[in-house]
């Protein structure tokens, strides 16, 4: 990732050429008398869309977030500029190719490999220098990023089909070890740092004999390109390709995976042999003895539950033989964020709900660590979207349903107190679970059984 790329200024003007591009292409609407061909009309809705983003970004707000501030001066942006739109998560992921790839004129390389990614916490501040990112662009360079972004938003329009079948039930033994992170595939060095913790948790299992599988919560960044998985995910992930027959790993669908269309997810990173066990399939049961996890996609409907899954999870708990602890990208509930996250999952779920047979509900999504108070008829519900994101810390206490976030910080300068990465260690053991929240530095933050 490139520091220039997480610049939200940067990113809006981008966007606003490659409009005035791919307007400039396009014959007059008004009083046109003549039918248009599907490509014009695909540049029109292209174009469309480009609007609608950069009128609900035109004021240059943040998400509003409740019962939070970030540590900060009040001056600089709060975060690095992840969007959750999927136009502007395209035009970052094609303004990344560009920038790198000057040489080509924009198009990758025909053999990609990991790229070192830029390290940033920080935002640059817009100035005179910075338009740099923009003088370099020829007629041929706006041209090329504006089929790149073209070519996204219509995958994004027409998704890769949904895979209604479930990954075949992978058994556990009832001692065994299953490491979550969520919002990882950033490839920043700080998200590697992460993925270097995560190992030594695989390899302490390795050495114990541990049944062990590693579980992303979904995101790759900016938009789900394969470039995307093949440069910032899959060249650190903490199982090694020779493992892929002694541990598991799996990876549920994020918002960012689907920003364009979700090609990339299923049919280049679940091909992945470490992913084998997925079937190309975004939904999966792992059990042990006492204990299931259901892995649910919720982005394929961005922040929904595409059938049959709903039918799916209570077809699970229909012989109450087992616990359930059910992961997700989106969150099932929200302390920061408005009442209706969720609501969505949680009325598909509500007969499940209702039963007391969702035990525990893991998430990502939000760019934090949380333990939650029982809610919703969920006794353990926990956030850990803090794999990859630079996100600014908050100060004061997390307001309810939370009742922990982590708070160590990493400052780049006085003013500014960065949240630290981590994730989460869930190590079964019958009916009990050990889980361990582990930072960047391999500190532990906090220890909880669930049982």
């Amino acid at each position: 990732m490139r520091a220039d790329v997480l610049n939200k200024e940067n990113v809006l003007e981008t966007a606003r050429q490659i409009r005035q591009h791919l307007a400039a292409s396009l014959p007059a609407r008004q009083g046109r008398r003549r039918a248009i061909d599907d490509e014009t009309a695909e540049i029109e809705i292209v174009v469309d869309e480009i609007d609608a983003s950069l009128a609900s970004h035109g004021e240059n707000k943040s998400p509003k977030r409740r019962g939070f501030q970030p540590l900060g001066d009040g001056e600089h942006p709060p975060s690095a500029f992840m969007s959750r739109d999927a136009i502007l998560s395209n035009v970052q992921s094609a303004l990344e190719v560009v920038l790198d790839n000057p040489e080509t004129g924009g198009k990758p390389p025909a053999t990609e490999g990991a790229r070192e990614p830029t390290d940033t916490n920080e935002v640059p501040a817009r100035d005179r220098r910075s338009r740099r990112v923009f003088d370099k662009f020829s007629v041929t360079d706006i041209g090329w990023i504006s089929s790149l972004v073209a070519t996204g938003v219509t995958k994004f329009r027409s998704p890769r089909d949904f895979n209604p079948l479930p990954a075949a039930t992978v058994a556990l033994p009832s001692k065994c070890r299953v490491i979550m992170v969520g919002d990882w595939g950033s490839g920043l060095p700080r998200a590697q740092s992460v993925a270097r913790e995560m190992r030594k948790f695989v390899e302490d299992a390795k050495d114990s004999g541990l049944a062990c599988h590693v579980v992303h919560l979904g995101d790759v960044y900016y938009s789900g390109w394969e470039y995307e998985y093949k440069q910032r995910f899959l060249p650190y992930w903490p199982v090694l390709p020779s493992e892929k027959d002694r541990f598991g790993s799996w990876c549920l669908n994020g918002n960012h995976d689907m920003y364009s269309g979700g090609y990339g997810y299923f049919d280049y990173l679940l091909a992945d042999p470490r992913f084998a066990r997925q079937e190309k399939s975004s939904f999966f049961r792992i059990a042990t003895p006492k204990w299931q996890i259901l892995g649910l996609d919720t982005a394929w409907d961005d922040d929904g539950l595409k059938d049959p899954q709903a039918a799916w999870v209570e077809s699970m708990n229909s012989d109450g033989a087992r616990r359930t602890m059910i992961l997700s990208h989106h969150q099932m509930f929200s302390a920061r964020e408005p009442g209706d996250v969720g609501k969505v999952m949680r009325q598909k779920l509500s007969r499940t709900l209702e039963a007391g047979a969702i035990d525990a509900a893991i998430w990502g999504h939000e760019h934090r660590c949380m333990v939650f108070a029982p809610h919703n008829n969920v006794q353990y519900a926990r956030l850990i979207g803090h794999g990859g994101v630079p996100v600014y810390a908050d100060k004061g206490e997390p307001p309810p349903p939370a009742v922990f976030q982590t708070s160590r910080t990493i400052s780049t300068n006085p003013l500014e107190h960065w949240a630290l990465m981590g994730f989460a260690v869930f190590d079964f053991d019958d009916a009990e679970v050990n889980v361990l929240y582990v930072d960047e530095n391999g500190q532990i933050d906090k220890r909880e059984t669930l049982r």
